[in-house]
């Protein structure tokens, strides 16, 4: 069980505080939740989750292991995976996301930022599902960099895609 104050990654919507244990205002709901309060939310987003549903959440990581990212970020190799349905891309791109592994996150940026590269000297575009996903991964990296770097998730994607030599999508 998670202590009041932890910031956790949760599920694929970025990094949340842990605010109370205790029943939600909820009616009929039973057992204790978590009120998890968004880091960098403006609407003041609250999210009830049960404790034993630890699984699609987990604690950020430590300062020096998001060093040791962006000092590898650099070094992986991306696969350009092309399928024929959109279908076949999305559960791509939720595998590398439901991993809920740093890595398969940068992966999965430099994934699409290779295609998008490649698209380019085609003079084609990135789809929809690459954009979709592409921001979400930024999302989740960016704030989590940020909350453990001690800085803002824009000055964090900038800086994630100075250390790739990239031009970030807008």
């Amino acid at each position: 069980m998670y202590q009041i104050g932890t910031l956790l990654l949760y599920d694929k919507r970025g990094v949340y505080k842990i605010e109370s244990v205790g029943a939600p205002p909820v009616l009929g709901a039973s057992g204790d939740y978590y009120k998890l309060g968004a880091v960098f939310s403006s609407s003041n987003e609250i999210i009830y989750t049960p404790v034993d549903m630890t699984s699609s959440m987990r604690p950020l990581i430590s300062q020096r292991e998001a060093t040791n990212h962006l000092e590898l970020f650099s070094q992986l190799e991306p696969h350009i995976f092309r399928f024929s349905k959109a279908m076949d891309l999305t559960a791509h791109y939720r595998g590398l996301l439901a991993s809920h592994r740093v890595e398969d996150c940068l992966l999965l940026i430099k994934e699409i930022c290779a295609k998008q590269r490649e698209l380019a000297r085609q003079k084609k575009r990135l789809g929809q599902v690459d954009i979709q996903y592409l921001k979400l991964a930024e999302k989740l990296i960016c704030e989590e960099f940020a909350v453990v770097l001690d800085t803002t998730p824009e000055l964090m994607r900038e800086r994630l895609y100075a250390v790739m030599g990239h031009r970030a999508i807008a």
